[in-house]
């Protein structure tokens, strides 16, 4: 029979296991997304006047859920066909793919915003 020492931490010990399970899980699909930004934009992602996050494809200013995309996140949506995408060359090729699609400003594509240092998903939600 087991003792309450015991039993106490066993029940610890699996807790302990299954809230890092939990929250790894919950973290592992999207890092793909920019560290490929990142690698296929070096410049961009060096910058210090611009920081290379979620908010590349995601509105978080106006928004604290993270599900809600700007044009840009919704354009490499679009061209992945997923949010669950974790092939990173197919990931690079979205995103050179869309760098030809029309941005939030006017006469400019996401690449030129991309060029021009700035990061091309607009500030509000579009999804």
């Amino acid at each position: 029979m087991l003792k309450f020492r015991t039993t106490g931490r066993l029940v610890t010990a699996v807790t302990l296991f299954f809230a890092l399970f939990v929250m790894s899980g919950s973290v592992s699909a999207r890092p793909n997304f920019v560290g490929v930004f990142k690698k296929t934009y070096p410049d961009l992602a060096k910058s210090r006047e611009v920081k290379v996050n979620c908010a590349v494809c995601h509105n978080t200013k106006d928004n604290k859920k993270k599900k809600h995309r700007n044009n840009y996140g919704v354009a490499l949506k679009e061209e992945l066909g997923t949010t669950k995408e974790k092939d990173k060359k197919k990931i690079a090729a979205a995103l050179k793919a869309i760098e030809s699609q029309k941005s939030h400003v006017e006469g400019k594509t996401f690449g030129d915003l991309i060029r021009e240092g700035k990061l091309p998903g607009e500030d509000k939600a579009a999804d």
